[in-house]
């Protein structure tokens, strides 16, 4: 009797451990089989990589704006000056000493080439030469070549117009065969080295606002002190 006891209490021990370790069974603790699941939920969560930093886009490279006159599509420059104290035919005197001193390509220019049109006092029309620098810096330049155009100025009492176009660069002149010659408005857009041959076009414009600065200057009448004010 002892022995029968005995296997009974075995067998319902055996059972007891089994429904505990058996998910089918309808007394199985789920819990038990991950106590910790709420940490690893929170850990998943949190086990993301941080965002990267995005890279910055690359802004395209802008180019020089240029006046384009709307009938020629060519570059051009122009300007009235209005000069209240110069007749025209002052004016005119003083712009074809500037222009012979600037604009005739040098001194062994010959200075009647310079000059396609000239009705004095009204109208001058001049096939301009002028040098072409590269700019590292301010203060060091280098030479590439020459830039060519045609100057157009009109002449009445007080005031007067420029008109630029036409303009070329020519490259410097190689050991053999002839220089590269380029109008300007290839190289405004052109899609082939745009930052060479924007950064050509750059530095033509400084040489030419400055030239028409000194042009300015050039054309003022001289300033005449009556020496009985003091």
């Amino acid at each position: 009797m002892k022995k029968y006891s005995i296997l009974v209490i075995c067998f319902v021990l055996s059972f007891t451990v089994w429904a505990q370790q058996n998910p089918d069974s309808p007394g199985f603790d789920f819990s038990t089989e991950n106590p910790d699941s709420t940490n690893l939920e929170s850990t998943s969560d949190n086990s993301e990589d941080p965002e990267q930093p995005t890279a910055a886009p690359v802004k395209p490279y802008e180019r020089i704006v240029l006046n384009i006159d709307s009938l020629t599509n060519l570059i051009t420059y122009t300007g009235i000056i209005e000069q209240e104290e110069s007749s025209s035919d002052s004016l005119y005197i003083r712009f074809k000493l500037f222009a012979q001193k600037e604009l005739a390509g040098g001194p062994k220019a010959d200075p009647k080439a310079l000059f396609e049109t000239d009705k004095k006092n009204q109208k001058v029309v001049i096939n301009a030469t002028m040098p072409a620098y590269s700019y590292a810096n301010k203060y060091a330049k280098k030479s590439i070549g020459k830039y060519q155009f045609k100057m157009t100025i009109l002449f009445k009492e007080g005031r007067y117009k420029y008109t630029i176009t036409n303009l070329v660069h020519e490259a410097e002149k190689p050991n053999i065969g002839t220089p590269a010659r380029n109008y300007f408005e290839y190289y405004y857009s052109t899609n082939t080295s745009i930052k060479t041959v924007d950064a050509i076009l750059r530095w033509a414009d400084k040489d030419i606002q400055a030239m028409l600065d000194n042009m300015k200057k050039s054309m003022k009448e001289p300033i005449v002190v009556d020496e009985d004010e003091w």
